[in-house]
C-alpha cells in the first residue's frame, strides 16, 4: 500500500509539471524514451498519454489539483477508453466507411483550424488602429439601418435598375433594421457606409449587389473615452478577417482549380 502511495505520488510531480508546461508551451529539450504507466490487453499506455489527459484537466479546470484519487481516476479512465478501443476494433469498428471518414474529417478541421491560428497570429501582429479610425467606428455606432438589396451576376441588369431609380424597384429582400456591431458581413460593411435615400452598387465574388437604405435611424450611445477599449479591439477583427479574406482570394487565384460543372449539375444530393 505504501508502496502505491509513493508511486502515484511521484507520478502526480511529474504529471503536473508536465500539465502546467503542456499548458503553458514551454515543453522544451529533445524527446526521451516513452515509460509504460500500465498495459490493457498486452497493449501498453504510455506516460505521455496520461501527461497529456492530466494537461487536458489543467486546462479545463484552472482549479483542478492533483491528488492520489484524482490520478487513480484518471489512470482508470485511461484504461477503459482504452478498453472501448480495444473492444471496438475486435468488432472491426475501425475499417467501417463512416470511421475513417469521420477521422478524415477531423484531421483535415484540426488542419484549418491550425493554419488560421497561425495565419491570424501573423495578420495580427501587422495590425495598427489609429484614431481617426476608431472615431469612424464610434459614429458608425449611432446608427442603426435599414437595405433593401437586389443581386444578379448581370452587370447591364443591374446598371438599368440603378437608372430606374430606388422607387421603381422592385426589390427582392429587406435587411435590418441593424446596428454597426450587428454586422458580421464585410459586404454589408461596406453598404453601412451608404446615406439614407441613396442606392451603390458593390460587387463581391461575381456578383453584383445593389444596395438601398431606405432608412438611418440616429440612436444614442456612451461616451467616446468609455468605449474606445472595445472599438479598437473590434476594429483590429474587422481588420483581421479582411486581411484574411484577401489572403485566401490570393492563394486561391494563384491556384490551379478546376471545376467539372457537368459532374456537378448531374450528381444527385440529398438534402
Amino acid at each position: 500500500m505504501k508502496k502505491n502511495i509513493l508511486f502515484f505520488a511521484a507520478v502526480a510531480v511529474i504529471a503536473a509539471i508536465a500539465a502546467v508546461l503542456a499548458v503553458r508551451g514551454c515543453v522544451r529539450g529533445g524527446p526521451q524514451k516513452e515509460r509504460v504507466i500500465a498495459t490493457i490487453n498486452g497493449e501498453p499506455v504510455y506516460v505521455g498519454d496520461f501527461k497529456r489527459s492530466m494537461a487536458l484537466n489543467f486546462k479545463r479546470d484552472p482549479m483542478f489539483r492533483v491528488t492520489p484519487q484524482t490520478l487513480e481516476k484518471q489512470i482508470n479512465l485511461l484504461i477503459d477508453k482504452r478498453l472501448l478501443i480495444q473492444e471496438a476494433r475486435q468488432r472491426k469498428l475501425d475499417q467501417t466507411e463512416r470511421f475513417v471518414n469521420t477521422i478524415k474529417t477531423f484531421w483535415e478541421q484540426t488542419l484549418i483550424r491550425d493554419l488560421i491560428s497561425h495565419r491570424d497570429r501573423e495578420i495580427r501582429d501587422s495590425i495598427t488602429v489609429t484614431e481617426k479610425e476608431a472615431l469612424d467606428y464610434y459614429d458608425n455606432l449611432s446608427h442603426q439601418k435599414t437595405f433593401q438589396v437586389v443581386k444578379s451576376r448581370d452587370k447591364d441588369l443591374i446598371a438599368k435598375l440603378v437608372k430606374m431609380g430606388p422607387e421603381s424597384v422592385n426589390w427582392k429582400e429587406t435587411i435590418g433594421p441593424l446596428g454597426y456591431d450587428d454586422i458580421s458581413s464585410g459586404l454589408l460593411l461596406k453598404a453601412f457606409a451608404i446615406p439614407e435615400g441613396r442606392v451603390r452598387v458593390i460587387k463581391d465574388a461575381g456578383v453584383y449587389y445593389l444596395f438601398y437604405v431606405e432608412k438611418d435611424t440616429v440612436m444614442p450611445i456612451a461616451p467616446f473615452d468609455e468605449m474606445k477599449d472595445s472599438i479598437t479591439e473590434k476594429t483590429i477583427k474587422i481588420k483581421e478577417e479582411k486581411l484574411f479574406r484577401d489572403w485566401l482570394k490570393d492563394v486561391r487565384e494563384k491556384a490551379d482549380i478546376k471545376i467539372n460543372r457537368n459532374v456537378l449539375k448531374e450528381e444527385k444530393y440529398g438534402v
